[in-house]
C-alpha cells in the first residue's frame, strides 16, 4: 500500500510538467530581440547588430543568407510550422486521454460512526440510560481493468465496534473481497476496449504527417520567396547598368547635336528613355523591399515587428546563392520515376491511408455497439471477527467465514439509436475517406506531371532567352556604331537598347523560373524540408 501511494504522489507532482506545452510565445519586441540575435549569429562580424544599437542607427540591417540559411531559420521559426507542432502535441495529449479507461485506480477511506438510541432490550441489573453503538472503520481498495473486457476489483477493510451493549460480543471485523467482472458480448476483447487508442495514436501519426507535408510546403514558399528577391535584386541591377546605358546616350545624343550631327529631337528621345529607366528603377526598387519582407515572413516572422518598434529599421537581404542555369543542363526528369517517389515519399498518400484505417477501426469499435450486454461476475469475500484483534486476525486467516458467487447479468437495448447511428456515421466517414485517398492521389500524380513539363519548358526558356540577349547585345553595339557614324537615328539606339534590357530580364526571370520549377518537382516529391 505504501507503493501505490508513494507512485500516486510521483504522478501528482509530474502531471504539470507532462502537460507543459513546447511551443511557446513571448512578448513581441523580446521575439523580435531573440529573432534578431539568432539571425545574427550566422552573418560575419561586420554585419553584426544588436537591438539595442537599433535606436540610434541610421543604415539599414544587412542579412547576408544562402538559400540553406534560409530554409533552416524557417525550418523552426516559421509560425506555420509552430502550429502544427502544436497540433503534434494535442494529438499526444488525445492519446493519452484515450488510455484513461485502463487506468489502475487505487484508494483508501476512513470513517466513524456513532449510534444513539433507546435501549430496546434491557436485563436485570441494567442501568444504561441509551444504547450506544460507535463502529470505526478503515479500509484500501484498487481497481483494475483489462484490454480483453474484464475488471478486477479488490478491497480491503477493518471495523472496529464499541458498543455499550452486554449482548456485543465481538469488536474487530477484518474483511477482504476479490471481485472479478468480465464482458462476453459487448464490450469484449481488445477492439471495444483498445480501439480509441488505436485511432488517437493514428490520429496522432496523422499530425506528424501533416507536419512532414507542412515543412514540405513551407520550405517551398520560402525557396519560392528567396528566388523571387534574387530575380528583383538581378533585376534591379540590370535596370541600373542600363540606366548608365541612357546617360551615355544621351550624353553621345548632347554632343552630336552640339557638332551639328544631331537635333534637339535624338537629345529629347534619350531625355526620355532615361526618364523611363529611372522610373523603372523605382519601381524595382519597391518590388525589391515587398519581396524582401515576402522572405523574411516566411523565414523568420519576428523580425517584422521591429518595422513596429524603431523608426529607422529596415533590413537588407543579400541573397548568396544565385540562379545557376548550367547546373541544370543535365537534369532531366522521368516522370514515372518521379510519379513512384512520390507516390512513396509524400505524407499527403500515408495520411489519406492512415485516415482509411481509422475509419475501419471505428466501424469495428461500433459493431460492438450493437450487441447485447452480457457480463459475468464472480465475487470471494474473507471475514473475520473477534473480541480481541489478534482473535479477530486468527479468525480471518483460517478463512472460516467465506463468502462467495457468481453473477450473470444480460441487458438488451430495445431500440439503440445511438450504437447505430454511431456505426452509421463511420461508415460514411470510411467512404469519405476512401475518396479522400483518391482526390490526394490524383493531386499528386498531377502535381508531378506538371512540375516536370514545367521543367522541361523552362529549360527550352533559358535556351531561348540566353540566345535572345546575346542577339539583342550584338544589335545595339552595331546600332551604336551605325549612330557614331551617322547612319543611325537616337530613336534607333535608343529602342535597342531597350530590346536589350527586355531581353537581359528576360534572361534572368528564365533562370530564376527553372530554380522555382526545380523546386517545384521536389516539393510535388515531397522532397523539401525533410
Amino acid at each position: 500500500m505504501k507503493r501505490i501511494l508513494s507512485c500516486l504522489l510521483v504522478s501528482a507532482c509530474l502531471l504539470p510538467a507532462a502537460c507543459r506545452t513546447r511551443v511557446s510565445e513571448v512578448e513581441p519586441s523580446e521575439s523580435f530581440r531573440k529573432a534578431l540575435d539568432e539571425v545574427m549569429q550566422r552573418q560575419p562580424n561586420a554585419n553584426k547588430v544588436k537591438p539595442s544599437d537599433l535606436e540610434r542607427r541610421r543604415e539599414p540591417v544587412v542579412l547576408k543568407l544562402s538559400l540553406t540559411d534560409a530554409l533552416e531559420l524557417a525550418a523552426t521559426r516559421n509560425r506555420a510550422l509552430l502550429f502544427e507542432q502544436l497540433s503534434i502535441e494535442l494529438a499526444r495529449t488525445n492519446t493519452m486521454a484515450s488510455k484513461s479507461r485502463l487506468d489502475f485506480t487505487a484508494g483508501a477511506n476512513f470513517s466513524y460512526m456513532r449510534d444513539e438510541g433507546p435501549v430496546t432490550r434491557r436485563f436485570p441489573g441494567d442501568s444504561r440510560d441509551k444504547e450506544i453503538t460507535g463502529t470505526t472503520g478503515f479500509g484500501l481498495s484498487a481497481t483494475l481493468p483489462f484490454a480483453t473486457g474484464t475488471t478486477l476489483d479488490l478491497s480491503g477493510g477493518f471495523q472496529r465496534v464499541d458498543s455499550n451493549s452486554p449482548f456485543s460480543t465481538f469488536e474487530f471485523f477484518p474483511s477482504t473481497t476479490l471481485k472479478v467482472t468480465q464482458h462476453l458480448l459487448n464490450g469484449v476483447g481488445f477492439v471495444p476496449n483498445l480501439s480509441n487508442t488505436w485511432i488517437a495514436e493514428g490520429n496522432e501519426r496523422i499530425a506528424e504527417l501533416n507536419m512532414r507535408s507542412a515543412r514540405n510546403l513551407q520550405a517551398y514558399n520560402v525557396a519560392v520567396a528567396y528566388w523571387n528577391l534574387v530575380e528583383a535584386q538581378e533585376d534591379l541591377k540590370v535596370l541600373r547598368r542600363q540606366e548608365e546605358l541612357a546617360r551615355d546616350a544621351l550624353e553621345l545624343a548632347k554632343n552630336r547635336r552640339e557638332a551639328g550631327l544631331g537635333t534637339r529631337l535624338d537629345e529629347l528621345a534619350q531625355e526620355s528613355n532615361l526618364a523611363a529607366q529611372q522610373r523603372g528603377i523605382i519601381q524595382a526598387e519597391a518590388l525589391e523591399e515587398t519581396r524582401s519582407d515576402e522572405l523574411l515572413r516566411a523565414m523568420h516572422p519576428d523580425l517584422l515587428t521591429g518595422y513596429s518598434l524603431f523608426e529607422n529599421y529596415r533590413i537588407v537581404i543579400q541573397p548568396s546563392t544565385q540562379a545557376d542555369a548550367a547546373r541544370l543542363e543535365s537534369f532531366e526528369p522521368s516522370l514515372m520515376n518521379e510519379l513512384k517517389g512520390a507516390l512513396r515519399k509524400r505524407a499527403e498518400i500515408e495520411v489519406a491511408r492512415k485516415r482509411i484505417e481509422n475509419a475501419g477501426l471505428a466501424i469495428r469499435r461500433d459493431e460492438y455497439g450493437l450487441l447485447p450486454t452480457l457480463d459475468v461476475s464472480g465475487e470471494l469475500t474473507v471475514n473475520g471477527f473477534g473480541e480481541q484483534f489478534d482473535d479477530s486476525l486468527d479468525n480471518y486467516t483460517d478463512l472460516d467465514n467465506l463468502r462467495y458467487g457468481v453473477t450473470l447479468t444480460f441487458g438488451v437495448p430495445i431500440q439503440n439509436r445511438g450504437a447505430r447511428a454511431a456505426l452509421d456515421a463511420s461508415v460514411i466517414e470510411k467512404r469519405q475517406a476512401i475518396l479522400d485517398a483518391r482526390e490526394a492521389e490524383t493531386n499528386v500524380i498531377t502535381e508531378v506531371a506538371l512540375a516536370v513539363r514545367t521543367i522541361k519548358s523552362a529549360k527550352r526558356g533559358v535556351v531561348a532567352a540566353e540566345q535572345a540577349r546575346k542577339l539583342a547585345e550584338e544589335t545595339y553595339q552595331a546600332e551604336q556604331e551605325r549612330q557614331k557614324a551617322g547612319l543611325a537615328t537616337a530613336f534607333e539606339v535608343k529602342q535597342s537598347l531597350n530590346d536589350l534590357t527586355a531581353a537581359e530580364r528576360d534572361l534572368i526571370k528564365a533562370r530564376v523560373e527553372l530554380e522555382k520549377a526545380r523546386l517545384g518537382l521536389l516539393k510535388a516529391t515531397g522532397e523539401l524540408g525533410q
